[in-house]
């Protein structure tokens, strides 16, 4: 029997909805064994088991999906709107392709687009994308916002000193190998800043949250991540309010 074969489209749709539905992206399928019933009961479904129930009806995760209540797995119309969007990006990768500049997860993405004939095979490449993109979009509305608000503004302070600043939350990671949470903010001069901090965002301040503190001016450089713009890096971070 030949191998059932998807346009790109209809894949990337099948992982909007999986990403929808787990809100989120889940690798793999996971069970908890129940002592009672002698079975293993579903956890969560992974996005690409998901994925092939929509696109091959009556697989054998519908019974798992449906006792985690996850029955209605029909895409609606945002999620094609989403796929536009998405199929947009990719189709934009053809300037790197044409330069050869793409590499690693792009590369099979863009060849993936490209061959628009995908088999089940694929479906691992684009289960996670609907994440990935949505973290690609917000951190490219991050950049503009940054370079519109801050792009004509200097530093606040000079080296080793204290300063007090009524900040807002831009952006956050977490730095796995310093064990640090990373934070980028502006003031309300629109200052661009930087610091580090042993709290998390539960803990100091959310993506988006207005907090005054008060620091110490560690550095001031034009920023690594936003070029052109001045950034002023903090350390002894306080929160004194909000």
């Amino acid at each position: 029997m030949p191998k059932q074969v998807f346009t790109f489209k209809d894949v990337i749709v099948a992982s909007i909805v999986a990403d929808r539905i787990n809100k989120g992206y889940i690798r793999e399928s996971n069970f908890t064994y129940n002592e009672k019933t002698e079975r293993y009961v579903p956890v969560s479904v992974g996005n690409k088991n998901i994925m092939r129930e929509i696109l091959f009806p009556g697989t054998s995760i519908k019974d798992d999906m449906a006792i985690l209540g996850k029955t209605s797995i029909t895409a609606i119309e945002s999620d094609f709107d989403i796929a536009d969007e998405m199929c947009g990006y990719v189709e934009g990768l053809a300037f790197k392709a044409l330069s050869n500049e793409l590499q690693g997860y792009e590369k099979s993405l863009y060849s993936a687009y490209e061959s628009n004939e995908l088999t089940s095979f694929d479906f691992g490449l684009l289960a996670s994308f609907p994440s990935s993109f949505k973290r690609t979009s917000k951190k490219e509305e991050i950049e503009v916002e940054i370079s519109r608000l801050c792009a004509d503004n200097g530093y606040i302070g000079k080296v080793g000193e204290k300063i007090e600043a009524d900040i807002k939350i831009m952006n956050h990671i977490f730095s796995r190998n310093y064990n640090a949470h990373i934070y980028t903010a502006i003031t309300a001069q629109n200052n661009l800043l930087n610091f580090w901090s042993q709290k998390s965002p539960s803990d100091l301040a959310v993506i988006g949250a207005s907090i005054s503190i008060t620091a110490k001016v560690k550095r001031t450089s034009n920023s690594k991540f936003y070029p052109g713009i001045a950034e002023t890096q903090l350390n002894y971070v306080k929160k004194i309010k909000g």
